[in-house]
Order: structure tokens, then sequence, then C-alpha cells
């Protein structure tokens, strides 16, 4: 996309757009406190910016939760949802002043982050130990396109405009097939089913390392018809020499609602990304690389095209979507004459009736058909850089039972099978339930479930010609969790600890010397403790721990680590801490994020793991609200300017300061 061409209709929009203000008294949870639930109420004077966060909650009533695929109501939430499923609302995202996937997830509790870099090096996500092409990504429910590895190229998925995140940790291949064996992410955008009012938002801000990030997003509704729009822009050097990066991201939604709740929606997204690859600063020995940096380019494009029907009713609601999505990847002046365009179609057509014959009761059915294509083209060929390509496609059934039971236990059960015509089929499911002890706050809890991953796009395009799709056998797993979440200070806050684990058999690990594939078996467990508490009526504080033990049971990984080895870039104890303290007109906040005993592969010649030690990382944050349209916020990130590596030979970045101004205008 030109990115150019980008801005310019997003200027265009702020510009021509004339919203009018309501004139009324509106329920609102501006003080962006959407995460704790408290709504306050603001004055008349107050309109534009309470519609816009009106409109957020009234998005926030009707998404599907990502553990179940309904819609729950408040008293649901409580009882069907375990403390591994979090919805971090779009308030809370503009508050932290967070713009990526990755800085969302780096305050979970259960996750750990591995980047090369500063904005837009390639990220990895480890959720409880398992690996980074372990967890599917949606938008609005739809599977987004899969970058190289499997990733969903997480560094480039813009979340500044989106209503919410909703994460949920521990398999999910029952409700998501392939790809959630360790969870699912949903990016909440605008669902023009559901706009309201008309609304625009827009944000610029520039800081260290040449930095600077815009972005609009609009909401229209006129009759039947809603529109929701939204883009964003990045650019930036980074702080590392050969590390420049630019992001364009626009989404869109156009809904016809047909009938008395009848809906016709298309939902699209496009993304285009330059970036210089610096490599790493070290070589093979270990030492500084004197030919550091490489000159390494990427560039890559992804788009998202899903249209959908959908029909709800009071008792029932029944959607159907198709959705196409392509991600295309360019790799020039790589080490190793390793140039390579790769291309990943994919085509999905789904359909899901869920039924709620009574309050205690919610039945799903569903089913879909699903189509993958995998291409490599070198640039130019070589003995040692050969084209390869491969395709599959599987269907599959689905089905949910969401029951309340007596004496507040909570029964949540679900099954897949997944009909494959490469590999083979495979049935899963997940199975919890819950208590709660009303006269002391309790809830204990419990999850077993199994997961399911067919090879994917680099499973096998680096692999020699010697290696088959057929040859390898599906990823499985086998996951449980048990815990306790307990009500404190009279329901101010909640203290949980969860206790996980999770098996791995069949797991795909490239050979770094003859190019092949080889499978080895996993396991990983530990504890996830998280506390939330509204300290005051204006100070939040929230904090969490993990232990996490990531290990190899057979077979050898990555030919180095053998049974009872580490998994590398799994730290074992990894925190997050935070306070945000909101005035009237202003908010501050701080939070630390930590990973201490962490290892890295080793260096050519060296032990086979090297230790890179712990880190802890300070960021600050505040923003004032000049007027109801106008508020200014400043950040500062790595705020004492902590050295450290994500990953061997890729320095985190320093420290880094930043200022921008958001606007909005609302009817």
């Amino acid at each position: 996309m030109n990115q150019d061409l980008l801005i310019r209709t997003f200027s265009i929009v702020l510009l021509t757009s004339s919203l009018a203000h309501a004139q009324e008294d509106t329920a609102s949870t501006l003080s962006d406190d959407v995460a704790t639930l408290d709504v306050t109420y603001l004055k008349e004077d107050s309109s534009a910016r309470s519609v816009i966060i009106r409109e957020e909650v009234a998005q926030q009533l009707v998404v599907p939760s990502i553990a179940t695929r309904t819609v729950l109501t408040e008293d649901e939430k409580e009882t069907a949802l375990l403390p591994s499923v979090d919805t971090i609302a779009g308030s809370e995202i503009r508050t932290h002043q967070r713009y990526d996937l990755a800085s969302v997830l780096r305050q979970s509790a259960g996750v750990s982050v591995a980047s090369t870099g500063g904005e837009g090096t390639q990220t990895s996500i480890f959720v409880r130990g398992m690996e980074s092409d372990h967890t599917v990504v949606l938008l609005n429910g739809r599977r987004l396109p899969r970058g190289l590895a499997g990733l969903y190229h997480v560094e480039f998925l813009d979340v500044s405009n989106l209503e919410s995140v909703q994460f949920s940790r521990g398999a999910a291949s029952s409700l998501y097939g392939s790809d959630a064996i360790a969870g699912a992410i949903d990016l909440r955008s605008t669902d023009a089913r559901f706009v309201e009012s008309n609304t625009l938002s827009t944000y610029a801000e520039g800081g260290s390392f040449n930095t600077f990030r815009s972005g609009t997003k609009v909401t229209l509704r006129d009759g039947a018809v809603g529109i929701a729009l939204d883009g964003s822009f990045l650019d930036t050097k980074n702080d590392r020499i050969q590390s420049d990066y630019d992001n364009a991201t626009f989404r869109g939604n156009v809904a016809v609602e047909l009938g008395d709740g009848i809906y016709f929606d298309i939902l699209g997204s496009v993304q285009n990304a330059f970036l210089e690859v610096p490599g790493s600063r070290f070589a093979f020995d270990g030492t500084p690389n004197p030919g550091f940096p490489e000159q390494q380019t990427n560039e890559n494009q992804s788009g998202l095209f899903s249209p959908r029907i959908s029909v709800i009713r009071d008792d029932w609601d029944f959607t159907t979507f198709y959705s196409y999505t392509t991600n295309e990847l360019t790799a020039l002046q790589t080490p190793f004459f390793n140039d390579n365009f790769l291309e990943q179609d994919g085509s999905e057509f789904e359909a899901v009736f869920n039924y709620h014959p009574s309050d205690d009761l919610t039945l799903s059915l569903g089913g879909g058909s699903y189509e993958y294509r995998f291409d490599r083209t070198p640039l130019p060929a070589g003995p040692f850089n050969l084209p390869s390509n491969f395709e599959y496609g599987f269907s599959s059934v689905f089905a949910q039972a969401d029951l309340a039971l007596p004496a507040n236990f909570h029964l949540l059960t679900s099954g897949r099978y997944d009909d494959h015509d490469t590999y083979e089929s495979k049935g899963t499911y997940t199975a919890q339930l819950s208590h709660k002890i009303e006269p002391t706050g309790t809830t204990v809890f419990g999850k077993v479930a199994t997961g399911y991953k067919a090879p994917t796009g680099q499973d096998l395009l680096f692999t020699s010609s010697l290696t088959s799709a057929s040859d390898l056998m599906p990823e499985e797993s086998l996951t449980y969790e048990f815990g306790i979440q307990q009500e404190v200070f009279s329901g101010e806050g909640l203290v949980s600890l969860t206790y996980f684990n999770n098996e791995i058999e069949n797991l795909v690990d490239n050979d770094p010397i003859t190019f092949g594939a080889a499978q080895v078996d996993t396991e990983s467990d530990g504890f996830e403790f998280e506390f939330q508490i509204a300290a005051t009526d204006r100070l939040n504080l929230y904090a969490n721990y993990t232990y996490l033990n990531a290990r190899v049971t057979d077979g050898s990984y990555l030919l180095a680590y053998q049974p009872g080895s580490r998994l590398i870039r799994r730290p074992r104890h990894t925190l997050g801490a935070g306070a945000v303290y909101s005035a009237d007109r202003w908010q501050v906040g701080a939070e630390i994020t930590g990973a201490y005993d962490r290892t890295d592969s080793g260096v050519f010649g060296g032990p086979a793991q090297q230790d890179l030690g712990g880190y802890t990382v300070a960021r600050f944050f505040g923003n004032y609200q000049v007027n109801d349209n106008i508020e200014i916020y400043a950040r500062l990130e790595n705020a004492f300017d902590e050295e450290y590596d994500y990953v061997s030979g890729y320095e985190a970045p320093g420290a880094g300061a930043f200022i921008g101004a958001r606007f909005l205008i609302g009817q």
C-alpha cells in the first residue's frame, strides 16, 4: 500500500469531518476505568469525549468471549471465565500508551516475549513455555494471515485503535483448531453492526529515535448502515544502525442491517511494513562481528477480506463468514545468499449456531472448511536455496455446552474434529469446571484440554527435499490448570494463583545441519500469580508473577538439547507491576517488567546454552485533558536505560521519550 496515500486519506477525513456534540448526560468510563468496570458520569459539556467511550462500552457488551465464542452477561463472565482469560480494554491500551500487540502481552501473566531489537523486529511470544507459533491471532474472530514461521507477525500488529484485546492462555484447539495449542488472541476492532453514533478520534506523537506515529479512527451511523474505519502509521530509525522501520495499517468494517437483527458486513485489513535488519552484533564464535551491521531488508504485506452474514435473536444467533488472507515477505541481502520471496494464502469458510434455551445453558454447533498454500521463491535459486511449496486443507465440526449448575458450579466443555487431507485427522476437547463460594468471595477452578497443530509454512519451506509433508505427524498437546481466585478488600481487589502443565508431542524442529525436519517432545509447568486492586477511587494497582520450567522430554531439540535440557528464551521468572493514579483532568502511571534466570543458544564452539542474566525495565506515562476534545500525553520507555538482550546478540532499545496529542469528536 502507498503509505503517503494512507496518510493523506486520513488527513482529509480529519479535516472534512464535521460532527456535532451530544447534549445529554451519558454513562461513561472516560477516566479509563473500563478495566475495573467503574462507571462515572460526565456533565453535559463533556459530550464529545463521553460519546467515544459510550461507543467502546456498547462494543464491549456485544463482543463474544474468546474462551466461549458466545456473548456472556457480566454475571456469566464471573463464573464462566477463568483468570487465564484476559480482556484488555481499548481505554486501558490508550492510558498505558501501548501501540503494538507485543507491548500489551508483556504485561500479561504466563507470557514471555523475545524480540531482536526495537520496533518492527522479529518478535516471538511464548505462552506458558510453549512455542511461538502455538498461539492463534484473530481479528474480530477471523484468523489473521500467518507470517514467517507462523508467528502472525505480532510485531506489525497495531492495537492503538482497538476496542479491546482478548487473550486466552491454554489450549483452545477445540474452538479454533490448528495453531491454538497455547492459546488464542482476538484483536477487537469496532464492529460496524453495533456502531451507535458518529465519532472521530486521531492522535499524533513524536520522540526518540526519530520516531513519528499517528492514527485515526472514524465511526459513522446512517440508518441501517454502520461504518468503522481506522488506520495507523509509524516511522522510526530505532536505536541501532541499519534498523529503519515503517509500518502502515488500515482496517475497515461496513455493515448493513437487512432486517430486524439480520446483518451483512465486510471486514478488511491491509498492512505494509519495511524493515532494515541489522543482524546480531556477534560472529559465530561469539566475538564482536566486524561485518556489523548486515544489510538485509524485509518488506511485508498482508491482507484480510471477510464478508459475513449474521442473525441475532433473543434465544439464538447464527453467523457464517468467508475469509481470505494473504501474507507476502520479500527478504533481500540476507546472509549466505538466502534471499527469498515467501507467500502464504488462506481461505476459510465457517458457520456457528448458538442456542440459549435458558439463562443457565448455551449450546453451540459449528463447522468449517479451511485451505492454505505456502510458497518460497529463491531470489535467485542456488544449490542451498531451492524453491519449495505445498498446500493442504481440512474440514472441521465443533460443539460446545456452557452450563450453570446448582450451588454456584459452572461447566464449560467443547469438542472438535478436524478431517485433514494431508496429516492425521484429530479430535480435541476442552472441559473446565469452576465453583464460587459466595460468603467468602472465593472461586476454585480447573481445566483440562487437548491441542492439535498441523505443520505450517516455516516447518517445511526451509527443509530439504528429503522431507515430505506427509512424513510429519501433527503436533499434539495435553494441558491442564487449576487454581483459586479470591476477592479481597471488600471486593475491590482480586488475587489469583494458577498452576499449569503442558505436554507436547511431535513438536516440529528444523535440523540446522541436515535442513530436515525432526520431531521432539517437550513439557512445561509452573504457576501464575495475579493481583489487582482499586486501592482508592483514584488509584489502581496491579501485579503478576510467573514461574516457568520448560524442558525437552524426548528427542534432540535444535540438535543441541537433550531430554532434561531447558528450552531457550523461556525465563524461569517473569514479573510485571504497575500503578495508575487518576485525577479530574490528568493521569500518571508507572510500571515495571522483569525477566530473570534466562538462557539462549550458545556460541559456536562453546556450551549449548548461555546465561543471559536478568533485567528489570521501568516506564512512566501520563496524560492531561486540556478540554473535552483534546488530550496531551507523554511517556518514558526504559526510564533507567537498562542494557540487556531479549535475544543474545540483539540489544533491547535504550531509554526513549515520547510526547503526543489526541483529538476526540463525537455525536
